[in-house]
């Protein structure tokens, strides 16, 4: 047994390393990228704000953002699957790879003048629109408003604005009729856009769009947005009546083949951080859950429709199956390791029995031997069986009471090789009744005296 004992301990401490290395591995971060665009934006200081949250709490979910030039990019990097996760707006598209992790915001397409014989969107026809940043999306934006009222795409001009306190002077200067700003309501973007109208000595008029409701039913991308009374302040109240318009959505898209486990814990830490984040990012306040319920247009990822449903699955629910059959398997594994140890144990018994019974047999043939070369070849035979043992007790084969048992027995065969050659040496050469026949003494010899007497003098010396 002390042979296994070495490969038994070396098998726990190979076990115990990997589980070390597993819950190592298990225990770094995951990290996301994130595309969103562009750089500077609202969205991107959004995101980068989060991340620096997760950073600084040390989250299991952390967010590496991948710049981008706007919404269309980021798109294309999810397609492509270049990015783990991507802000997107719901009018540009939405990858077919993709789901709905979280709405950051409802976007209005709000169209302010300061004319006002600029009432509805017919009466844009032959003008010239002034288009706040994002000229691409937003404009393809205004072409389907215009369609709605069958008006001719050609027949409005556009012109782009970087920013939105340029809406003010353009319109004042009389660059542009109208300025089309798609934003939150209280984004950065449309209060600076009413703000720069306002310092510019006018009174802002918005454009309503009332059939916002039956557009957003033709189109899941699009949805309508009622803006209130008030929303921009001041006095009279901004605008003064409340008015219905389309909007769109900015979400923060996941892979679908993202983890679901993933997944819920990000949508979980977004929502955790938010209140954190509201102070230095006003913008954090638009954040919400998408819908979750069936008929939604638009598909949410699994792992954040089951933190919002309050359905998250524990660690043993998510991996309870696997853990039945991780032990269900080692006990197999160690039942047959232990079959095994334990053959191994009865053949090295048997082995050790093995020897035992030669050096047995030695002392019992030891009694009939005659001649001094057997006992050497049976002496032999015990040096044999005793390098043997030596060997299988260097190898720990051997216990304590295996070790005695060999002692005693190479005791017995060595005392009994000693007495037999004892008495070997002990008798005569040769037994009496084997001595050659003597012959008889001659004629006046004395065999008392030991010695033939004197010879008879000749007779001539008589």
């Amino acid at each position: 047994m002390r042979r296994h004992l070495p490969i038994a301990l070396a098998t726990i401490l190979g076990l115990l390393a990997t589980c070390l290395l597993a819950y190592q591995w298990a225990g770094q971060p995951t990290t996301l990228r994130v595309a969103v665009g562009p750089a500077g934006g609202e969205d991107a200081r959004l995101i980068g704000a989060i991340g620096q949250a997760l950073a600084r709490a040390h989250e299991e979910v952390r967010l590496r953002v991948a710049p981008t030039t706007g919404v269309a990019e980021s798109a294309a990097l999810a397609e492509s699957g270049a990015a783990d996760l991507a802000v997107v707006r719901s009018d540009v598209g939405i990858p077919a790879t993709t789901q709905t992790l979280a709405i950051l915001h409802r976007d209005a397409a709000v169209l302010i003048t300061r004319d006002p014989r600029l009432a509805t969107v017919p009466d844009l026809r032959g003008r010239r629109v002034g288009i706040v940043r994002n000229p691409v999306a937003n404009t393809r934006l205004l072409g389907t408003i215009l369609e709605q009222y069958e008006v001719p795409a050609d027949a409005v001009a556009v012109e782009p604005l970087a920013e939105g306190r340029e809406a003010g002077p353009a319109l004042r200067d009389g660059r542009v009729d109208a300025v089309l700003v798609v934003s939150p309501p209280t984004g950065r973007s449309m209060n600076d856009a009413v703000a720069s109208i306002t310092r510019v000595g006018d009174s802002p008029s918005f454009i309503p769009i009332g059939e916002s409701a039956a557009m957003a039913n033709r189109s899941p991308a699009l949805e309508s947005i009622e803006v209130v009374r008030g929303t921009f302040g001041g006095t009279p109240s901004r605008p003064a009546e409340t008015f219905a318009t389309i909007g769109v959505s900015h979400r923060l898209v996941a892979q679908a083949s993202l983890a679901d486990a993933t997944v819920s814990e990000l949508a979980r830490l977004i929502f955790v951080t938010r209140p954190g984040l509201a102070a230095e990012l006003p913008l954090a306040n638009q954040l919400e859950a998408p819908d979750t319920s069936k008929s939604a247009s638009l598909p949410v990822h699994t792992g954040a429709q089951a933190y919002y449903d309050g359905e998250v699955e524990t660690f043993f629910e998510r991996y309870g199956d696997w853990f039945y059959l991780l032990v269900m398997c080692v006990s197999i594994v160690g039942s047959a390791a232990a079959t095994l140890v334990s053959r191994a144990a009865t053949r090295s018994r048997a082995h050790d029995m093995a020897l035992l019974r030669q050096l047995l047999a030695i002392v019992r043939a030891t009694r009939d031997v005659e001649d001094e070369l057997e006992l050497f070849d049976l002496e032999r035979q015990a040096d044999e069986i005793l390098a043997a043992a030596l060997a299988r007790a260097g190898t720990g084969a051997i216990d304590n009471a295996g070790v005695a048992a060999f002692t005693l027995g190479l005791d017995q065969a060595r005392r009994a090789i000693a007495e037999r050659r004892i008495l070997l040496q002990e008798r005569p050469d040769e037994r009496p009744d084997e001595r050659p026949p003597q012959p008889w003494p001659a004629a006046g010899h004395d065999p008392a005296a030991g010695r033939d007497p004197d010879p008879p003098l000749p007779a001539a010396a008589e």
